[in-house]
Formats: C-alpha cells, structure tokens, sequence
C-alpha cells in the first residue's frame, strides 16, 4: 500500500557497528517514550495534504485564475490562437466529482477509445480523450462523428503528433482549470493502459480523502535519468534543447494522478516556461520543480508487464489479481478486456 511517510536522511558517522547497536537501542527505547528519536529514523511529514472536514473549507481555492494573463484562454505555451476544436461538458459546474481521467489519445486509435468505453471507463468517474489537430478532412469527419455519438473527445489547435505532447499534457491541465474546477483529483493517462477504476476509487475516498488533496503528485517517479544524447536514441535531446546532463526527478507519463491545485500550479508555469517536447520530463519534472512540488511513489499499486502477463494467461489466475490501480502500459486490446473481466468478477456484489 502506499507510503504516506518518508525517512530522514543523513546518517551519523560513527563506527558502522556503533551506530546499528545505537540506533536499535534508542530505538526500543524510544517505542517506551523513554527515548527520543534519532535525527536518521525520525518521521517526517508526507509532501502532501489530504483535505479532511477538519481543514477543507479553511484552505483557498485550488484554482485562482485571476492569477493568469488577460489572454490565457487563447494561449497554450506558445501557440498564440490556441482554442477547442472539439469540446465537450461532462462536469457541468459539479463540486462533487470525485475522479476526473483524461486519456492521451492519437487520432487513429478508435479501437483503443473504444476499449476503454467498453471496460474501465464505465462508472461514476468521467473520462475524456485528448487529440491534437489532424491535417486529414476525411480524418477530422470520422473524429467529428465519433464526438457526436460518445461526445467524449477534447482537441486542441495543434498538430497531433509524437514531438507535441507536451501541448497534450498542457491541454489537459488547461481543460481541467476552466471547465471541471470542481474535480477532486485529475488522473492523466494514456489510452494503451489499464485503470483499475473500481480499485482507484474505492483508493481515492478510502486510502486517500474523499475530500480531495493538495500538493499531490501520484505516479511512478525518475530520481535519476541522464538526458540521452545518442543519434540511435528515439529521445534523444540536443544540448541546445535542454543542455544540462540530468534531468530532474519526473513522473512515468503513462498514469498521472494531480491534486487541483497541482493542476493550476503546473499549468501556469508551463504558460510561462519555453516548450520543451518530452511531456513527462517538462510537466512533472522542470515545471514540478519549479512550483517547488514533489512526486509520490505508487509503488507496488502498478502491476508489472509480468505479472500482467500472469494474469491473462491460459490459467485461471484470477485469485492473485490483488488490489493493484494500475497494469503497465502498452498492453494489447485483448489484454485491457481480460483484466476487466478479473476485476469485474473478483469484485464483491454491491
């Protein structure tokens, strides 16, 4: 289960075997009040606040957006005549929604859409798909025809393509601000993973606060990554584009789950921060280190492609299926549908 606490670091330097007799004695000792707590085991405050009724109401509003410029809503980093070219209301002004999911999606990907309406998008969460522009009339019409019968797809005036997802990512944040301010957390996605909605949920009211957080970035975190610099590398990055060798700690894109005010938080540093194209890196890495945010692990809550892979197989493995949120990304159409049918049926009757 998630960590809500982490340890303190720096250690003293004393002898090695010194040091592990001191600690545990004190320790014991410190179980008995008698003791108090060495400076390398005390506990410190979680990087997050979860809203409970005692604090709910005496904190602001996550969303000041009289903080932003005049012209914000025709801007998206640097595109200047940015708007929805399809857009859709599933919020409608609720203070109450507890689950907001928009899904990363190309345009292409109407069997992935589909999939998902079929199996975890089902519920009381709401769940749109974010696409860029297409240059194709006869593309754009079956998008147009697909939004008049699902109406759950959100695209902005920009080129969908690989070297543009940050303008996705930005797009959901911006969304998120001006048309479902009343969400109480936001999960960012992408439309080749698997959520384990019902499990999210119930983690969300139960595990967490029904009454949403703040400063809460959830996801699977990067401490340490070098910039790739390789001509064979698919992101590789010039000196000129981001010229330092490390960047800074940053979320696995593929599930993201943001506290509103994170989401205004990111999006106005991203409004005034020079585009960089890797959207994990830029969104919850430069510009989480910017607004001075920190990421959370979801460490064993993410089901490995192994134990995925356990999961669907020939066997009946169900049993094992656990209380994971998340399955790795890149998972198969066949894949999605029989990891809903195991939560579907190891899911006690309501």
């Amino acid at each position: 289960m998630l960590e809500k606490r982490r340890y303190g670091a720096g250690l003293p330097t004393y002898p090695f075997l010194a040091a592990c007799l001191t600690a545990a004695v004190c320790l014991f000792l410190w179980r008995l009040s008698s003791c108090p707590v060495p400076q390398a085991t005390r506990l410190v405050a979680p990087s997050y606040l979860l809203l409970l009724p005692g604090n709910a109401s005496s904190l602001p509003p996550p969303y000041p957006m009289h903080k932003l410029g005049p012209g914000d809503r025709t801007t998206l980093i640097d595109v200047k005549d940015f708007a929805f070219q399809l857009n859709n209301f599933p919020c409608n002004g609720s203070s109450s929604l507890l689950l907001l999911v928009l899904v990363h999606s190309a345009p292409g990907n109407v069997e992935k859409r589909r999939t998902i309406r079929e199996t975890w998008g089902r519920g009381p969460h709401r769940v749109l798909f974010l696409l860029g522009a297409v240059e194709s009339p006869a593309m754009q019409a079956a998008l147009e025809e697909e939004n008049r019968v699902h109406r759950d797809l959100v695209q902005g005036r920009f080129l969908d393509s690989y070297r543009n997802m940050t303008y996705k990512h930005v797009m959901a944040l911006k969304w998120t601000a001006y048309y479902c301010p009343g969400a109480r957390y936001l999960l960012k996605t992408d439309d080749d993973v698997f959520v384990n909605s019902p499990a999210l949920l119930d983690f969300l009211a139960q595990d967490l606060s029904p009454w949403g957080a703040r400063r809460l970035i959830l996801c699977e975190p990067f401490s340490f990554a070098y910039v790739k610099r390789s001509y064979r590398s698919k992101w590789r990055v010039s000196p000129l584009e981001y010229p330092g060798r490390m960047y800074p700690a940053y979320c696995a894109g593929w599930a993201v789950l943001y506290s509103p005010d994170v989401v205004f938080l990111l999006y106005r540093e991203a409004q005034r921060t020079k585009y960089f194209w890797i959207d994990d890196v830029h969104v919850t890495g430069t510009l989480a280190a910017r607004a001075n945010l920190t990421q959370t692990s979801l460490g064993s809550l993410v089901l490995s492609r192994e134990q995925v892979q356990f999961l669907v197989g020939p066997r009946d493995n169900g049993s094992e299926i656990g209380s994971f949120l998340f399955g790795s990304p890149n998972l198969s159409l066949s894949d999605i549908h029989r990891l809903w049918q195991l939560v579907q049926e190891r899911r006690p009757a309501s």
